[in-house]
């Protein structure tokens, strides 16, 4: 399925219009980074102007928003394409063309506070996640347990 030009048509000017977006995140790709339930502030940015360990905010190919780090480009042909990947994630993702992104992290806010993109804390672990692969796998084979733990626990207490 290929991602529905019309979502990132809309995506792209709201994002242009408002100056920003405010999103919730879900899922397990960036932990430790980004927890279900933060919510993450992206403002449009020039994919050009995109610099290694960034969280891009962008259309997959099937049409749903991700925001992983973005790691560098490629040409595939003569199209430019721009690689990202989840900090918890093994492999990176399909290649992106530069038409399906939509902005760049500029702050995150946490239960315990808000972190602006730029916080040393931050951008140091941008700098491992992105030039230690063994960081990616260890953070991954960590939530493999966790969740082979839990559905270990499940199933005990429904005996």
């Amino acid at each position: 399925m290929q991602a529905d030009a019309a979502l990132v048509q809309a995506m792209q000017q709201l994002i242009v219009k408002q100056g920003y977006i405010d999103i919730p995140s879900r899922g397990v790709s960036m932990l430790p980074f980004i927890r279900t339930g933060n919510i993450c502030r992206f403002e449009p940015i020039e994919p050009l102007r995109l610099r290694k360990g960034d969280v891009v905010l962008f259309v997959s190919g099937s049409g749903t928003l991700v925001g992983h780090r973005y790691f560098g480009q490629t040409f595939i042909g003569s199209e430019r394409m721009f690689l990202c990947k989840g900090d918890s994630n093994v492999y990176p993702d399909d290649p992106v063309p530069a038409d399906r992104i939509i902005g760049r992290m500029v702050w995150i806010r946490k239960p315990i506070g808000q972190y602006r993109a730029s916080d040393p804390r931050l951008k140091l672990w941008a700098w491992l996640v992105t030039r230690v692969s063994f960081v990616s796998l260890t953070i991954h084979t960590y939530v493999k347990l966790i969740r082979k733990l839990r559905g270990m626990k499940n199933r005990l207490w429904a005996s």
